[in-house]
C-alpha cells in the first residue's frame, strides 16, 4: 500500500536532486569561466597565448579540414581580446554565486558561440573527441548553460504564480 506522504516523499527527493544538479552544473560552469578568464590574463602576452590567438588567428567555422577565414579586423579583435577575460571573471563570478542568471546564462551562451565559431563546429578529427579545442567542450557547456538559464527562468515564473495565487 502507497501512502500519500511517501509519494511526496518521493516527489521532493526528485525536486531535491534537480535543484542540486543544476546547481553543481551552474557552479562548474561558473569555476571554470572563472578560471579560463584567469588563465587567458596569465598567458595573454606569451607566445601563441591568448592575446596572439584573438589577433592573428582564424576563424575555423565549422571546421572539418577548412583552414578558415581571417584573422579577424583589429576593430573587433582587439575590444574581444581585452574584454572577454574580464567577461568570463564576472560571468563565472555571477553564475557561481547564482545571481542575475538568466541574463549572465545568455552572454555565456554568446561567449561560448563565439569559441565555436572560432574553433570550428567539428574538430580536425570529425566527431571524434580530441585534445584540441573544438565543438565537444564547448557544445556541451553551451548546452549545460542553458540548461541553467531554463531552469531559472523556470523557477522565476514558478515564484511569480505563487505570489499571485496568494493574492
Amino acid at each position: 500500500m502507497v501512502l500519500e506522504s511517501d509519494l511526496a516523499y518521493g516527489t521532493q527527493t526528485e525536486r531535491s536532486m534537480l535543484k542540486t544538479s543544476i546547481a553543481v552544473m551552474r557552479i562548474m560552469l561558473g569555476v571554470f569561466f572563472i578560471l579560463s578568464g584567469i588563465a587567458n590574463y596569465l598567458h595573454f602576452y606569451d607566445p601563441g597565448g591568448f592575446f596572439e590567438t584573438i589577433t592573428q588567428g582564424k576563424l575555423r567555422l565549422w571546421g572539418w579540414g577548412f583552414e578558415g577565414i581571417g584573422p579577424l579586423p583589429a576593430i573587433i579583435a582587439l575590444p574581444y581580446a581585452y574584454l572577454l577575460p574580464a567577461s568570463q571573471l564576472i560571468v563565472g563570478s555571477l553564475f557561481v554565486i547564482n545571481r542575475l542568471v538568466r541574463w549572465v546564462g545568455l552572454v555565456m551562451m554568446l561567449m561560448l558561440f563565439s569559441f565555436i565559431l572560432a574553433f570550428g563546429l567539428v574538430g580536425p578529427n570529425g566527431l571524434i573527441p580530441s585534445n584540441q579545442a573544438n565543438w565537444d567542450k564547448n557544445t556541451f557547456m553551451l548546452v549545460g548553460a542553458w540548461i541553467c538559464v531554463s531552469y531559472d527562468r523556470y523557477k522565476i515564473n514558478r515564484q511569480q504564480k505563487a505570489e499571485q495565487l496568494q493574492r
